[in-house]
C-alpha cells in the first residue's frame, strides 16, 4: 500500500484546510497560504479536480481577508484552469474586477457565472451565488 493509498485525498487535503484555518486563527496569513499552495500543487499533480477547486477557492478568500486583490484573482484562475466554467471562480473574478472599476470585464465574467449556474446541476451552487450574482448585476435575470 502507497503512502498515498494510506493517506486518502479527501483525508490529505481536508487537513491542510483545516491547519490552514489554525494557521488563519493565529495571524500567520503567509503560512496558511504556503501550506495551500503545496496542497494544490499536489491536487494537480494527482489531477483531483474537485479539490483544486476547493483549495483554491479557500486560497482566495484568505488573500481577500489579506486584501490582496492580486493574489485573490490568482486562485480564481488557477482554478478556472481546471474548469472554465467554475461558478465559484467566475463569481470571484467577477468580484474583483468590479472592485477595481472593470466594470465590462466584471459584467462579462458575470455573464458566465450566471449561465454556469442556471445549466449547472449543483442545486448548493444555485442556491448561493444565483441571488449574489443577481444582486450586483440584475439584468442577467432578465434574460
Amino acid at each position: 500500500m502507497t503512502a498515498a493509498e494510506r493517506n486518502p485525498p479527501w483525508h490529505r487535503f481536508g487537513d491542510a484546510m483545516s491547519n490552514s484555518v489554525r494557521l488563519m486563527e493565529r495571524d500567520e496569513h503567509q503560512e496558511a497560504l504556503k501550506l495551500l499552495d503545496e496542497s494544490i500543487a499536489e491536487a494537480i499533480r494527482e489531477y483531483e479536480v474537485s479539490w483544486i477547486h476547493i483549495l483554491c477557492h479557500h486560497a482566495a478568500v484568505i488573500s481577500d481577508f489579506m486584501g490582496d486583490l492580486r493574489l485573490q484573482k490568482h486562485y480564481y484562475e488557477q482554478s478556472l484552469a481546471f474548469n472554465t466554467e467554475n461558478p465559484m471562480a467566475l463569481c470571484g473574478l467577477a468580484k474583483i474586477a468590479r472592485e477595481q472599476g472593470e466594470l465590462e470585464i466584471a459584467r462579462q465574467y458575470a455573464g458566465r457565472c450566471h449561465k454556469a449556474i442556471v445549466e449547472g446541476d449543483d442545486e448548493i451552487v444555485k442556491a448561493g451565488l444565483l441571488d449574489l450574482i443577481l444582486m450586483h448585476w440584475p439584468e442577467l435575470g432578465e434574460k
